[in-house]
């Protein structure tokens, strides 16, 4: 979604706030991991990092403990969701349409983005090595790159395909098929692993720390400003294009269908009833995905170019304070896809409903059954034998 090596500076920014002290001991290794969270740092320059922040003030402290304790939830929400999600959109009657093939593509790489988060956060957390070994290092990051650039661009193809539906309906059998949505998904994971490579390559764990290779500097630094464009500028041009052609297209048609009357209205309503549907979905995964990540676009881009280019050393409590609130909304873009996807999506949501709610209830039901029926077995032998006692005793008598 957003660059993937800044999610350390929050962590490290977290640090500052409630153990300054030990924040001096903290290397560079966490400039290069997976996330939106701060300007961009320089590589190898790990004694400045601490320097672009003042001291927080006690606002700001108060966002870093809220952001500090609901990112991780919001995370782990996100990885559920995301693969309750990606069952129900391979489930059979969802995986024959092309928009659910993207989404499904979606959810599996926002599960890898998260893995990678979680792994940081752990690291962080719990102070383990689990992040800082050879190999782990090099993957994690090269999985929140891939996955990162795999999430943005599918929700830019989803958006794509919403278009084709609304303004070229004619052109949907030729572009929204499933034999197109194949293609493109293994398309787009090949054109990620040639891109996205560099940090198999460029970094090693040194002194038991995650860091860069000193002579790749310069090239991870021109990865880092493709990836700003692949990830940030490109896609936010074409979803927010998209999405203006979207709105435009659909007041079109809502004047054109006032202007109708009678039974020619209730005729063309019910041939764009599932339509509507699809375009439902697909146009509010596009909105929510560009009002939760938008703003922390915005604001990392607005302080990167404040200190690169105007030199800043420092940024007001303001600005500190909408860092902290937009890259919360961008970890809150993650925990709620599932619960766009149920609210949205009238065929997900009976799908969903079927696979897990009906599921699980027959199964309570069931094993609520088997217990009745054990407690009245139960209940019946201890019974039969006293009868049988009493009989044998009045023989007797």
């Amino acid at each position: 979604m957003l660059l993937i090596f800044d999610i350390c500076y929050i962590y490290m920014f977290q640090v500052h706030v409630f153990l300054t002290e030990q924040l001096k001991e903290i290397p560079c290794q966490c400039k290069y991991l997976p996330g939106p969270h701060s300007v961009i740092p320089t590589m190898n320059n790990s004694n400045n990092m601490t320097d672009s922040f003042s001291e927080p003030e006690d606002v700001v402290k108060i966002f870093s403990k809220i952001q500090k304790f609901s990112n991780p939830i919001f995370c782990f929400v996100g990885l559920i969701g995301s693969l309750l999600a990606l069952t129900v959109f391979l489930s059979r009657s969802q995986r024959s349409i092309s928009c659910c093939l993207y989404l499904a593509a979606r959810s599996f790489s926002d599960i890898g983005f998260l893995i990678s988060l979680i792994i940081v956060w752990i690291t962080d957390v719990s102070d383990s090595s689990i992040f800082n070994s050879t190999g782990t290092c090099q993957l994690t990051i090269f999985l929140s790159y891939i996955c990162g650039f795999l999430s943005v661009w599918f929700v830019v193809i989803v958006t794509a395909e919403n278009y084709i539906r609304i303004c070229h309906p004619f052109s949907v059998k030729k572009y929204c098929t499933t034999k197109v949505s194949k293609l493109v998904i293994t398309v787009f994971p090949l054109l990620a692993l040639a891109l996205y490579n560099f940090p198999l390559w460029t970094l090693e764990v040194s002194q038991g720390r995650c860091k860069g290779i000193a002579r790749y500097d310069e090239l991870f630094q021109m990865f880092i400003y493709m990836d700003t464009v692949l990830t940030l500028v490109l896609p936010a041009l074409l979803i927010t294009f998209l999405m203006v052609a979207i709105t435009f297209s659909l007041f079109r048609s809502y004047h054109r269908l006032r202007r109708l009357k009678g039974k020619r209205l209730e005729k063309r309503g019910s041939r764009k009833t599932n339509r509507s549907k699809v375009t439902k979905l697909l146009f509010t995964v596009s909105l929510v995905f560009l009002a939760l990540n938008l703003p922390s676009h915005v604001i990392r881009t607005m302080m990167t170019l404040s200190r690169y280019i105007m030199n800043r050393a420092e940024f007001t409590t303001t600005e500190m304070v909408l860092q902290k609130l937009f890259y919360t909304l961008y970890y809150l873009s993650y925990a709620i896809n599932l619960f766009i996807y149920l609210l949205c999506g009238t065929k997900f949501r009976k799908d969903f409903y079927h696979m897990y709610i009906e599921c699980f209830s027959k199964a309570y039901k069931v094993k609520k059954l088997k217990k009745t029926d054990s407690s009245s077995t139960q209940l019946i032998t201890r019974q039969t034998p006293e009868q049988g006692g009493g009989a044998a005793d009045g023989t007797v008598v």
